[in-house]
């Protein structure tokens, strides 16, 4: 260490002095941790960045930010020139550290844990510091304190709903190896679980609770227990990629067994779209040497029973979000008890973005174009076959289309669907019984990343004309679908009892879904002004453009 490097490792402690000094003049932390036992502080967390005397501080570990605060040290040209000047940096400021955090010890300001993490611009190459972690013993076993009696009182003695902000850090603090020791699958797992039954009464509260642990767990994951073992990369691409590396410790069973957890619960109660990273996570739990691995891929938890009768069988695959319909005998009674499973299901938890494999001889497809031929259509297709399986057929649409941004996963891009869109669309060419299905239906549509309400619309319309009856289920699907020709049924529209009904289904809607109804009908707002002018318009042409907003 020369007398250059001293000076930085000086300024940037003295830096990072002045961004605590900052934080604890502006927060009142002391309010803020009498909000829950289990908050200890506010800041955990500061990473600096230094490049030829500019020191920039932040206080949180994300990369979008900007910096809380900017500072300008001493310039010490050439001090700093290769990785090694840095690795003899990181010890002096190591030392500096101490002192300056070791100060808050007994202030709120920061937590127990306090982490300080910088990058050092050598060249254009940016150089990490290892990471200097200080611990507040005190803090620390206040802490320690506090969770236990949480614990006892509020959860294992516990018969009221939890808060969510308890949840955020205690399953932070479940997770957390400095305060708890070893990570105990068993102990997490249940604390979890009987936090859920707590606050199971409240179904949006209850969806926080899982969220803030599901959030603690893949943190561990990713940051803790997986850098041991694997060598990890991501890019915007291909995502995150593991690969083993040669030399790693063995992993105990115990913590095998938490990845599965974790597995579980992420495929289980977070969005379709983290469903790969919880496959992955059972995949390396296989690879570390878990031997449930396996058959939780291939069978699921076993959460849901399989159904064998005479005339169907049938298996779901929770972690997959897979359903195995075998029809062993084509009669409605199959159908009808492959479509009570399939309700029963979606109303216990299982994944609503979901797609069926089908063995069946029956190879029904709906009279829609641009549908695919994928087992999910086929199976709806084959039930609606049998108009006493209607009603069936509508109940589980329903319970299918309750939630929005859900998948069936067997067909993607331009054909991607949402659960119930299958018995929906094929009820819905039937007769005008199931018009308010559709009308319901269509309120649910993501017309961002789903288009196939288009081709059903150009179904509709074909099989059921423009007129009084069908106008308000017309609109429906035009305000959900995407841009399109207008069809040549839709002439029909400038018809005068049909203007009167178009404007009647449109008053409440705001000018923008108006446009977008008027371009689909008529091809734009401006094409509609032109014939409005026509000799003989109707009067209610101009109505329309005022609703659009002139």
């Amino acid at each position: 260490m020369n007398k250059e490097q001293e000076t930085i490792a000086k300024d940037i402690a003295q830096a990072i002095s002045s961004l605590i000094e900052k934080l604890n003049a502006k927060v009142d932390a002391a309010t803020v941790v009498k909000r829950t036992t289990l908050q200890a502080g506010v800041f955990d967390f500061v990473r600096f960045e230094y490049k030829d005397g500019d020191i920039y501080l932040y206080s949180t570990d994300d990369d979008f930010s900007d910096a809380d605060m900017h500072l300008e040290g001493i310039a010490v040209p050439g001090a700093l020139t290769t990785p090694a000047d840095v690795a003899s940096l990181a010890q002096v400021l190591h030392e500096h550290l101490y002192p300056i955090i070791a100060a808050y010890d007994q202030l709120p300001i920061l937590d127990y844990k306090l982490v300080v993490y910088g990058e050092i611009l050598v060249g254009q190459t940016r150089v990490h510091i290892p990471e200097y972690v200080h611990i507040s013993t005190s803090k620390k076993q206040l802490l320690q304190r506090n969770i236990q009696t949480y614990l006892n009182e509020r959860v294992t003695n516990g018969n009221h709903p939890t808060k969510e902000l308890e949840s955020f850090f205690l399953s932070r603090h479940l997770l957390d190896e400095t305060l708890r020791g070893p990570l105990e699958m068993p102990v997490i797992k249940s604390v979890f679980d009987k936090i859920q039954q707590l606050n199971k009464a409240n179904k949006d509260g209850l969806k926080q609770h899982r969220y803030h642990q599901i959030k603690a767990l893949r943190s561990w994951a990713e940051k803790q227990f997986l850098p041991t073992y694997y060598d990890i990369s991501s890019n915007l691409f291909q995502g995150t990629t593991y690969t083993l590396k040669a030399a790693h410790p063995a992993a105990s069973a115990s913590l095998l067994e938490l990845l599965l957890y974790t597995t579980v619960m992420m495929i289980r109660y977070e969005p379709n779209y983290t469903r790969p990273v919880g496959v992955r996570f059972a995949e390396i739990a296989g690879e570390l040497g878990n031997t449930s691995a396996a058959t939780l891929l291939h069978s699921g938890t076993g959460a849901y029973a399989p159904l064998k009768t005479d005339v169907v069988a049938i298996k779901a695959n929770d972690i997959l979000a897979v359903v195995e319909i075998h029809i062993l005998q084509e009669t409605a009674d199959a159908y009808a008890q492959a479509l009570q499973y399939l309700t029963q299901l979606l109303q216990q938890e299982f994944p609503r973005s979901y797609a069926i494999k089908l063995k069946s001889k029956v190879k029904q497809l709906l009279d829609i174009k641009k549908l695919g031929k994928k087992d999910t259509q086929r199976f709806f297709a084959n039930a609606l076959q049998y108009p006493t399986l209607y009603p069936l057929l509508e109940a589980y649409a329903r319970v299918a289309f309750a939630e929005k941004f859900e998948w069936y996963t067997d067909v993607e891009d331009e054909l991607c669907t949402m659960p119930g869109t299958y018995a929906v669309f094929g009820l819905g060419l039937t007769d005008d019984t199931w018009f308010p299905l559709v009308r319901d239906y269509m309120k649910q549509v993501d017309s961002e990343h789903q288009s196939v309400q288009n081709q059903f619309t150009i179904a509709f319309t074909a099989k059921f004309g423009v007129h009084l009856p069908t106008i308000p289920t017309l609109v429906s699907c035009l305000l959900a679908c995407q841009e399109m020709k207008p069809l040549k049924e839709f002439v029909a529209f400038e018809q005068p009892e049909n203007l009167g009904q178009l404007l009647a289904a449109l008053k409440e809607q705001p000018d923008y879904n108006v446009e977008h109804v008027i371009a689909l009908i008529w091809g734009s707002k401006q094409k509609l002004a032109t014939a409005a002018k026509k000799k003989d318009a109707p009067p209610a042409l101009q109505q329309l453009l005022a609703l659009a907003g002139k």
